[in-house]
């Protein structure tokens, strides 16, 4: 099979991935380690690379998400964890969090992260995006944007990988 075969099928595989709405995300509180397997299935599953629980306390000491109460995170705190470790290649822990804020200033972090849901999966699976009525335009669109920009990097990332194994596996003509 050729790398590049194997890139389409990895291309196949994530337009099947689908990242779990508000509700469906754990509700009990979860120590680190339950948190970090939660929201490591999910980048797993798109091939990225997972967060740690040190880099998770790390998050929590330099206060980019809340800290836990009694050692137990909840959902929001979860779904922070989830953005961060999806957004973090290509931005910074101060813009993810800044946007975090500017997003969910004006409107409920459910309904906001929900949207950002509906886009990564409908960007996955190579969908349109559906309609929008709950979040101001202009933030509906720098999710879009946040969302093409994780899905063009995985893509192309993963390509160049498959294109340099491609290469190596040709052999050289000799003249």
């Amino acid at each position: 099979m050729t790398q590049l075969t194997e890139f389409k099928q990895w291309e196949n595989n994530i337009s099947r991935v689908r990242l779990p709405k508000w509700k469906e995300l754990p509700t009990l509180g979860l120590y680190v380690d339950q948190v970090a397997a939660v929201i490591n299935e999910q980048l797993a599953n798109l091939g990225m690379e997972p967060l740690t629980k040190s880099m998770i306390n790390n998050y929590v000491k330099k206060k980019v998400i809340q800290a836990p109460v009694k050692k137990k995170y909840a959902v929001n705190q979860i779904v922070d964890l989830l953005l961060i470790g999806l957004l973090k290649h290509n931005f910074s822990i101060d813009k993810i969090r800044a946007s975090i804020a500017q997003i969910t200033a004006n409107s409920y972090p459910q309904a906001a992260y929900d949207r950002f849901v509906d886009i990564m999966n409908a960007s996955l699976s190579g969908q349109a995006i559906p309609a929008n009525d709950e979040l101001d335009s202009n933030k509906d669109h720098l999710m879009q944007l946040a969302v093409e920009t994780v899905v063009a990097s995985l893509k192309a990332s993963h390509l160049l990988l498959a294109l340099s194994r491609e290469e190596t596996t040709v052999t050289p003509k000799h003249v």
